[in-house]
């Protein structure tokens, strides 16, 4: 692929020499597409998903045909609802209520009097006094929870249960002959028991109420409990924006850390908007943040574009006209742009936008800058005697070329990723994208120009800052000048090869007493002088490329050196290996906001209460068989005790199913009654449906089946029913998804009663399903894409497969680590993953770029290649690991995963870049390449015809 190197090379000269020449015009193009991409964020709010359901789970997850099984059967119905009968609804409050811990004793007993005092107070505030205003027809009204509240025979659910845990005595205010009546109820008729309590013959499921009660019987009596848990449900539709400000409101008031509602109790609260409020609270939290990286990064840029120079008077200052600090302002501006119109155009084509894509531009922000690293390394060394024209399309030949690799290698990784089955990386992929591709259209159009206009004015002698003659440093000697206004003038003019005035000190002071630091100062700089007689190096090339070369490169390559690597790397790669074997799966949703967002308090006392024990999962019968056939009975016998026998449900008396309450009427009847079970099927459920009639749990069970007919003339038959099992050991993203597959592997095991489970973390569990193999699918379409585009656009193969075998490492050293520091297999991490490769071919490719392009035995290459793009390599990953600093100060799972990956990653791929792959390129790429003499000049005299003919 020698020719098509050479082409390129020659193009992007080309490339260069017009954008100096029309670099006013290229500079108003590229303001010209920022200013209309800016337009689409005019429909940012429009596109804006804060769905989690849909970022966190695969767009053809199971899930959700397990929800719409649900909803077919059983449609949200405003006036007959029951809570946790419905999976289909959006106007919920979930609130735990729970004793402030004590620090001796823990949680308190809620079920003290003067706790549930408390919580009974609340309450009934919440349901009658938390109003919000509405203004209609002009007329002002404060409306209450009873106004937009989901109703079963036109009663709100007003936790009820609240009174029941109360002390008896306290249920009501009886007297006279109604006394002994009411009182005669309450002891026989009721019965507080966990996990199922008795109203009558009407079940109530404490389990979801109730959180880690202490049970003093086999009965279920219990005697202490941590939390209570209330609901709280609000009609949609037309009354649906009052009722979202209603659970806002709610939801401020429960959580308000300033002006507490309770000195006794805490709360935990959860509603539908609350997880998407946090994923955006910790977007908002990024975009200070941002800002800040932005200023850091500016700061290094600016000190890292500051050229230093020694004058003959010894001393060292500023070079003002070889400085370029316009050019690095003009490097952080690249990626913001890049950003910018990235967005606005996804947002034009009507593409969705989350909060999780807002860690994308950190990614932009850094790649860019190490692109203008590369540029300005590259700049450095063309030849000062050169126009500005020549070196401008001589940077542009070496540098675009790099960054050509990195970028397209970049643009096809993250769209690669935008194939995967997970909508949030999708989206992050696809932003991601555009914005490198972009990022690496400004890098010609826009920082190109700027470059331009710099050379022009290092030609002219110009200072880098105040557009003005430069102070020539052997003309002033006001320290003031030196410092802020001297540049090296009439360069031109001298000689570049003679080093007469870069001496340390002069001859007549070199006897002089020395500091140990100046004496080592000018040790080094006189074993660096020696190679400055050869021609093929340029005299004003930077301390650090020389030190490269003759210090750090030697060493690196000497034997012992690479002894040391390679049991360096046996024990990295090791280490590495077992921690992907250990690495974790699933993220907990508790962990997708930040720890001082309302809802991780939700989510920390659910952990220690209903995840235990208490949550119900919904199991749907389709295909329902003769229940009162023996045979069929026997195999929906075995199933239910499949689905009760597992460690991640409850016994059998916390499943909530009609069959049993009916079958146990039948008991009733054949002993208080004397009346005979049924003799038939058909009379199994005439008598079925009669009883739903009559029985105390009517309101329940009804709700639990669907019939195929209604008329009474008719043999009833059902369709379909459905009953809710207990859920125990659920706490863990490993729970969700183990449970997930054995309740879907029991229902397949059962299938020919078309049986279909759903649980509310089931999204999640589908998630976690996904993660290994959209992570192994993605890993390995990336290699093989950086594996083409290395192949194409590096003309030595093997370098190309060096590539890849150092990406490769890396990703397995990232995944690995990862498991030490604590980081779970989820949507989020993958998408780091992703972007580590990114990260990982920039730095590789550009060492293995310049080792391809460098000329001698493999040594002199790879130390060549050290030589050429080692520093801005290692200033390109330490501006990353600056630019991510600040993101250790937010307290969010999402962005910690963030910086964790990268930080990872920045170091291994300088371990990589800057040790590893220079052995491994020197030991595979064998031979000496040799100039060719006239076919490796031709090119370049070719190019430098064609651009003054284009002049």
């Amino acid at each position: 692929m020698g020719w098509f190197d050479d082409k390129i090379h020659e193009v992007f000269y080309n490339v260069g020499v017009r954008v100096h020449k029309f670099r006013l015009y290229f500079l108003l193009l590229s303001f010209a597409i920022l200013t209309f991409a800016s337009f689409g964020f005019l429909w940012f709010e429009k596109q804006t998903t804060r769905d989690p359901q849909y970022v966190f789970s695969p767009a053809n997850a199971p899930w959700r045909y397990e929800r719409a099984v649900l909803t077919e059967h059983w449609p949200l119905d405003e006036e007959k609802f029951w809570p946790g009968k419905s999976y289909d609804l959006h106007g919920y409050v979930d609130v735990i209520a729970s004793g402030r811990v004590h620090p001796d004793y823990g949680r308190p007993n809620i079920l003290n009097i003067r706790y549930l005092d408390e919580v009974a107070r609340i309450n009934d505030y919440i349901v009658h006094n938390l109003t919000v205003p509405v203004d209609i027809n002009g007329k002002h009204y404060d409306i209450a929870y009873t106004d937009l509240c989901m109703r079963y025979d036109w009663a709100c659910f007003l936790n009820d249960h609240i009174t029941m845990l109360m002390p008896k005595t306290r249920w009501g205010n009886f007297s006279g002959p109604f006394a002994e009546f009411a009182s005669d109820i309450i002891n026989t008729q009721v019965n507080i028991t966990y996990p199922i309590g008795w109203r009558g013959t009407e079940p109530i499921y404490f389990g979801a109420l109730v959180g880690a009660p202490n049970l003093v019987d086999e009965e279920g009596h219990f005697d202490f409990a941590t939390a209570i848990r209330l609901t709280y449900n609000t009609r949609e539709g037309k009354v649906d924006e009052y009722g979202i400000e209603w659970r806002r409101k709610l939801a401020k008031w429960l959580t308000d850390k300033e002006n507490p509602v309770s000195e006794l109790l805490e709360f935990g609260v959860n509603h539908n908007m609350t997880l998407p409020e946090g994923l955006q609270d910790v977007a908002d939290t990024l975009a200070p943040k941002f800002v800040g990286t932005c200023a850091i990064l500016f700061t290094f840029s600016f000190l890292v574009s500051v050229v230093l120079r020694r004058h003959s008077a010894g001393q060292v200052m500023i070079d003002w006209v070889r400085s370029k600090p316009l050019v690095a302002a003009a490097g952080l501006m690249t990626p913001v742009m890049a950003t910018v119109t990235s967005f606005g155009l996804i947002l034009w084509c009507g593409q969705l936008y989350n909060a999780i894509v807002n860690v994308s531009p950190f990614l932009i922000l850094c790649i860019g800058i190490d692109d203008l690293f590369i540029m300005s390394a590259e700049w450095h060394r063309t030849n000062p005697k050169d126009s500005a024209e020549k070196r401008i399309g001589h940077t542009l030949s070496e540098a675009a070329v790099a960054i050509s690799i990195t970028s397209i290698t970049d643009i096809t990784t993250f769209a690669v990723g935008c194939y995967t089955t997970l909508p949030g990386v999708q989206m992050f992929c696809m932003y991601t994208c555009v914005q490198c591709f972009f990022c690496y259209v400004y890098q010609i159009i826009f920082l190109g120009p700027v470059l331009a206009y710099a050379a022009e004015m290092e030609q002219n002698d110009q200072h880098a800052l105040l557009f003005r003659k430069a102070v020539d440093p052997e003309k002033t000697e006001s320290k003031l000048k030196l410092w802020l206004l001297s540049g090296s003038v009439n360069r031109q003019n001298q000689d570049v090869h003679k080093r007469k005035s870069k001496k340390v000190a002069p001859v007549e002071e070199e006897n002089e007493k020395k500091s140990k630091l100046g004496e080592m100062v000018a040790k080094l700089e006189h074993t660096l002088e020696k190679h400055d007689e050869d021609p093929g190096h340029n005299s004003e090339e930077t301390l650090v490329s020389k030190i490269f070369r003759e210090i750090i490169g030697p060493f690196i390559l000497q034997r012992s050196t690479q002894v040391c690597a390679l049991l360096l790397y046996l024990v990295y790669i090791s280490l590495a290996i077992g921690g992907c074997w250990n690495i974790k799966e699933g993220l907990d949703p508790k962990l997708l906001v930040r720890e001082s967002f309302y809802l991780s308090k939700f989510y920390e006392i659910i952990d220690e209460t209903f995840w235990r024990e208490g949550l119900q999962m919904q199991v749907v019968v389709n295909n329902p068989p003769d229940l009162f056939d023996p045979e069929s009975r026997k195999g929906f016998d075995e199933m239910m005790a499949d689905f009760e026998g597992t460690q991640y449900t409850m016994n059998p008396n916390a499943t909530m199913i009609w069959l049993r309450a009916y079958e146990n009427h039948l008991e009733t009847e054949v002993h208080e009654l004397n009346i005979q079970k049924p003799k038939t099927s058909s009379e199994w459920y005439k008598r079925c449906r009669d009883w739903l009639i009559v029985a105390g749990g009517r309101r329940l069970w009804q709700m639990d089946l669907v019939w195929a007919n209604t008329s009474f003339e008719e043999t009833p038959r059902i369709t379909a029913f459905r009953f809710q099992l207990g859920l125990r050991n659920y706490r863990t993203p490993t729970d969700h998804t183990h449970s997930c597959k054995m309740m879907r592997a029991i229902a397949e095991k059962h299938s020919k009663f078309n049986v279909t489970t759903f649980h509310e973390y089931y999204p999640f569990a589908d998630q976690y399903l996904e993660l290994t193999p959209s992570l192994f699918q993605n890993m390995f379409m990336d290699l093989g894409t950086i594996l083409l585009v290395s192949m194409i656009m590096i003309p030595e193969w093997r370098c190309a497969i060096a590539i890849v075998l150092s990406i490769a490492s890396i990703n397995v050293g990232v995944l690995g680590f990862m498991s030490y520091w604590g980081v779970n297999l989820d949507s989020v991490s993958i998408i780091t993953v992703i972007m580590c490769i990114g990260f990982a071919v920039d730095l590789s490719a550009h060492i293995a770029y310049a080792f391809s392009q460098s000329y001698g035995n493999s040594h002199t290459r790879a130390v060549a290649a050290l030589e050429t793009l080692g520093w801005p390599v290692f200033l390109g990953a330490s501006s990353t690991v600056l630019g991510i600093l600040l993101l250790t100060l937010v307290d969010s799972y999402i962005v910690q995963i963030f910086f964790k990956t990268v930080f990872l990653v920045i170091n291994f791929s300088i371990l990589h870049g800057l040790i590893f792959l220079p052995i491994l390129l020197m030991k595979i790429v064998r031979g000496v390449r040799t100039r060719d003499g006239e076919s490796n000049e031709k090119p370049k005299t070719q190019m430098e015809m064609e651009s003054q003919t284009a002049a």
